[in-house]
């Protein structure tokens, strides 16, 4: 995602922020797409049979998950227990069709693999989640999948994608027909997850880009009745397809997006996403569509290290940016909010684009190798809030300023539910940059009247980038309790046996101010904390307190009992709110299915809980031996965690404890010292057969926008059917003995490069860079390389980066040599063959992992990548040895885990860097994925995660590595392990995701060639 932001637009929207009517916001009538009621919204939000919601979305791509697509389910289960209730998913067109006429046009969603959508559909569901849609026909803008979503042979029709070409329209029809009709199947009109669908992605409405490419209303009556939505990157367009401007191809609900990174500065969070959307979509609740959850790293962007991710961490990717950034979105009234990426997951095999490497961690809250860190309780935190604040969802915004408060350093929202009357106050320091500790009083409209607020002494504490969102006449629970002002937020609250519950939490050290409205005294019993004070007064009773540890608060009041669960941050990150299922088709859904959750304070992951008699059982992950605290009716008894009985004792305060142990897992990580090797270049071999290599004889192009540069051959890789991985060429000619030097231009994508060489003898080899994504050389013939009268081979291999996406070249850019020509004398080549991944994509002997997870290496093309293959033969050698002059070595080695039941173990493959001087590319395999590509001389990725599912637990796992040296020294890994992420006790069941072995392949591989290793 390219980090465009919304910041231009201030200068386009004629209509400032004071002076809204935000009257004229309520006149709307209810919305919907006159197809069903089941989904409808208006200014404020969504409503889902009913019942407003805000949609708090957390962006997931179903194939960055290359394990076990059972693992969707891990995913979805942390992201519902940390407060989300809702996931967006775009589905990649390329994935499913690598030919045009795939499954006589049906494409290939093959049960069990990672394009099993039916399977994703189904665990997002599973999971209590909401699901948006976003079925493309282009799905990426600027840095995320080969080709933005579209398959390879797209870009060989005439003339330009993403607009009304009718050669393009007849391309996408096949896919979006079916694609449509599998949306169509799980909308929750249907009993499904699915709420909105998006159309197309971040589509320009200027040059020859069309409406065109939209879903076409034809389509969207026969199979969709929920609201189409549409994410316009570039809202300072005026709005392009809102419904509330005129022009054509109009969607129901417009979105913009944000990536705050972009310009990396805090300076960024301003008053801007409100009023452009009041100016061009005022009849919908505003939708942000894609919200930065971390940031996109590129080829080359850090020095070595980690996955770079983990060695670029600023400020703007934490958690303060969260809570920052994020509230400053809702205060501006954003009720459609998701965040991209949330789990960015594996770029494998050839699926990136090329500007990105393997690693698609993004920064997000769940990171590559699915662990939920530290963003993730500062997300729980604000979905809690979201989740039960209900008044919040139809809220109108009053008014913004440093007015509200008695320091001019803070900048406040206002936000009120005209209905209700409850008030949401957003506060900020006005220099967003700050780190400043500021402490201030706040103005409050109450039904009490006008307050300033903390009453009793005391400020209100901002120690830097912080941000709180403070209510007043905030109703809740069974009970009804009104809460006047609440100097410190609210997490979450839950009824209990009649008794309602509220946390409410600040940062560890600052003070909180709580008043709650009785008409008479109430007792209260602070349970022996020595931080809390209570005092009433006008039919009001005042808790004041010093954040500090966990501290409860017991009022009653007649029949009613409220129990104030008083906790500083430290302590509120530990507490979780599961649902307790209810009845009937979306049991699992808060508010729809059930209201009722449970308070549970200790584990890593809750990820779900059920009662059953006497009995709370709970399932979830623990990073060690946990203490845990719950709060339950009064009928319980007994905890099952996991499904194993735990001992639990009560407490003074009503709550139950149990300590759920975990003995420690004694692992040791695999060393990696017993390698196989075999060359992987025989190509280069002037006596190699390479009549079944395609002959490239075609003389004519489509891509116009990058014709030709010289040669009578187009060798474009896309027009020969190979769409990613290494491509080789070899190019015959008939010397005179004139010839001393051949000219190249090879186009490989950023960071690619290519090596070349005349019958046998290495000419050299050029790449670019993060920017740079072709090579213009001029190679010299070395001495006594020329075959005069006789046949000579000029071979050329070149690494494939991924396909372009529409942002660079209309996204028709070849892969490939773009020129050539021998110099000195008059002589031609007289033919061209080139190879890619064995079958090409519509042939591909691996249907189960795709076409896209191989390349044109002689080792991917024999299967030996694929377990199983036998290389009884090759030669003991190791990658840290490495290759002694330039070309490919392939090696394999086999390990063992041995990981028990009930532990989840991320593990990882770490390079330790060569000099940087030293130029060589390694391809990671493991079981036959390609789940890796390392560049030494560019990275910045050192590590990279071995998948879940893919990597066997309890069996043996077949690794294996292609190295190819551009240096003519040759070159070696410096160091190489195995090491783990942490150990996780778990409620997951693993199980070994076995793909198709070389036994069950090898009828479709080449017969191998023995080679003496390089």
């Amino acid at each position: 995602m390219k980090p465009y932001h919304l910041l231009s637009l201030l200068s386009l929207v004629a209509t400032s922020w004071e002076n809204l009517n935000i009257e004229d916001a309520t006149l709307f009538r209810r919305n919907s797409t006159g197809l069903t009621d089941a989904v409808t919204w208006d200014p404020q939000s969504v409503s889902i049979f009913g019942q407003r919601v805000f949609v708090l979305s957390a962006e997931i791509h179903p194939w960055r998950l290359p394990g076990n697509p059972n693992l969707w389910s891990d995913l979805f289960q942390k992201v519902k227990a940390n407060g989300f209730n809702a996931v967006s998913a775009y589905i990649s067109w390329a994935l499913h069709y690598p030919s045009p006429d795939t499954n006589n046009g049906q494409g290939d969603f093959q049960a069990g693999t990672y394009r099993d959508i039916q399977m994703f559909f189904d665990a997002v569901q599973a999971a209590g989640l909401w699901l948006i849609a976003r079925p493309g026909p282009y799905i990426t803008e600027d840095g995320e999948t080969t080709g933005g979503g579209f398959p390879g042979w797209v870009e060989n029709i005439g003339g330009s994608l993403r607009t009304d070409n009718t050669n393009y329209t007849a391309a996408w029809m096949p896919y979006l027909n079916t694609i449509a009709q599998l949306v169509s199947r799980n909308q929750v009109t249907e009993g499904g997850p699915i709420i909105l669908v998006q159309a197309e992605n971040e589509f320009r409405r200027m040059g020859l880009l069309f409406v065109g490419a939209l879903l076409p209303p034809s389509l969207q009556r026969l199979t969709n009745v929920v609201a189409i939505t549409h994410n316009d990157q570039h809202s300072g367009e005026n709005g392009n397809f809102s419904p509330d401007l005129p022009g054509p191809g109009q969607v129901n609900i417009y979105c913009g997006d944000s990536y705050p990174q972009g310009s990396n500065s805090w300076a960024q969070v301003q008053s801007v996403y409100y009023p452009f959307h009041e100016a061009v979509a005022f009849s919908n609740p505003l939708c942000l569509a894609e919200f930065g959850g971390g940031f996109l790293l590129n080829w080359g962007s850090e020095p070595l290290g980690g996955t770079g991710y983990e060695k670029y961490s600023t400020d703007l990717t934490d958690a303060n940016y969260e809570n920052v950034f994020y509230k400053d979105a809702y205060a501006q009234t954003a009720k459609i909010f998701n965040i991209y990426m949330l789990y960015g997951g594996t770029n494998w095999g050839q699926t990136a684009a090329p500007v990105a490497y393997t690693s698609y961690d993004y920064g997000g809250g769940i990171n590559e190798n699915r662990i939920a860190g530290p963003k993730m309780n500062e997300m729980r935190l604000q979905g809690l809030f979201l989740r039960v604040s209900r008044d919040l969802f139809g809220a109108v915004s009053l008014g913004n300023g440093t007015n509200y408060t008695t320091s001019a350093l803070m900048h406040t929202y206002e936000m009120r539910n005209l209905d209700t009357g409850a008030g949401f106050y957003f506060l900020r320091q006005n220099d967003s940059p700050s780190t400043a500790l500021v402490s201030t009083q706040l103005t409050v409209d109450t039904t009490h009247g006008t307050l300033t607020v903390p009453q009793f002494g005391g400020g209100i504490t901002f120690n830097g980038r912080e941000s709180k969102i403070l209510v007043t006449d905030y109703v809740f629970g069974a009970n009804q309790i009104v809460i006047l002002y609440s100097t410190a937020e609210i997490m979450t609250w839950s009824t209990v046996d009649e008794i309602d519950y509220i946390i409410l939490y600040a940062p560890p050290t600052q003070s909180g101010e709580t008043v709650f409205v009785f008409d008479s005294e109430p007792t209260v019993d602070v349970n022996n904390a020595s931080n809390v004070n209570s005092t009433f007064s006008n039919g009001t009773l005042t808790l004041q307190y010093l954040l500090d540890g966990s501290q409860f608060v017991t009022i009653k009041h007649g029949n009613l009992t409220l129990v104030a669960i008083i906790v500083d941050k430290t302590a509120a990150n530990q507490w979780h709110a599961p649902v307790l299922p209810g009845n009937g088709e979306f049991r699992n859904y808060f508010s729809i299915g059930s209201n009722e959750t449970i308070l549970v304070s200790g584990p890593y992951v809750v990820r779900n809980a059920s009662i059953t008699g006497d009995t709370l059982s709970l399932n979830g992950d623990l990073n060690g031996t946990t203490a845990i605290e719950f709060v339950v009716p009064n009928s319980i008894s007994r905890l099952s965690w996991n499904g194993a009985d735990v001992q639990v004792q009560k407490t003074v305060r009503g709550t139950l404890t149990a300590t759920v142990v975990v003995e420690p897992l004694q692992l040791i990580l695999p060393a990696l010292n017993s390698w196989k090797v075999t060359g992987s270049l025989p190509e280069i071999d002037p006596r190699f057969d390479d009549s079944n290599f395609t002959l490239a004889d075609q003389t004519q192009t489509n891509y116009t926008n990058l014709p030709p540069l010289a040669g009578s051959q187009v060798l474009y890789a896309q027009q020969y059917g190979f769409y990613g991985g290494n491509i080789i060429f070899r190019g015959h000619f008939n010397a005179t003995g004139d010839e001393t030097a051949v000219n190249l231009t090879v186009q490989y994508g950023f960071a690619g490069g290519y090596s070349a060489w005349l019958n046998g003898a290495f000419l050299g080899s050029s790449q670019g860079n993060a920017t740079v994504s072709l090579s213009t050389n001029v190679w010299p013939f070395p001495d006594g390389a020329l075959k005069v009268g006789a046949d000579n081979v000029l071979v050329v291999l070149q690494d494939h980066m991924g396909l372009s996406e529409t942002s660079t070249n209309g996204g028709k850019e070849p892969r490939g040599i773009r020129g050539y020509s021998l110099i000195g004398g008059n002589t031609s080549f007289t033919s061209w063959r080139m190879q890619g991944n064995q079958g090409g994509a519509a042939g591909a002997p691996d249907t189960f992992r795709g076409y896209l997870n191989e390349g044109g290496l002689y080792a991917e093309r024999i299967g030996a990548h694929l377990p199983g293959y036998p290389d009884d033969t090759w030669t003991t050698g190791s990658p840290l040895t490495g290759v002694s002059q330039a070309g490919i070595n392939f090696y394999r080695t086999s390990f063992e885990l041995n990981i028990p039941d009930g532990f989840d173990v991320p593990v990882r493959l770490s390079f330790t860097p060569s000099a940087i001087t030293s130029n060589f590319r390694v391809q990671i395999y493991l079981n036959g994925w390609q789940i890796g590509k390392y560049i030494n001389n560019i990275g910045p990725q050192t590590v990279f995660v071995l998948p879940a599912g893919i990597l066997f637990r309890n069996s043996t796992n077949t690794l294996a590595l292609s190295m190819w040296s551009l240096d003519a020294e040759g070159a070696s890994i410096t160091g190489l392990e195995v090491i783990s992420d942490g150990i996780f006790a778990t409620a997951l069941k693993f199980e070994d995701y076995q793909g198709p072995d070389y036994n069950e392949q090898r009828d479709l591989r080449p017969a191998g060639i023995t080679q003496i290793p390089m």
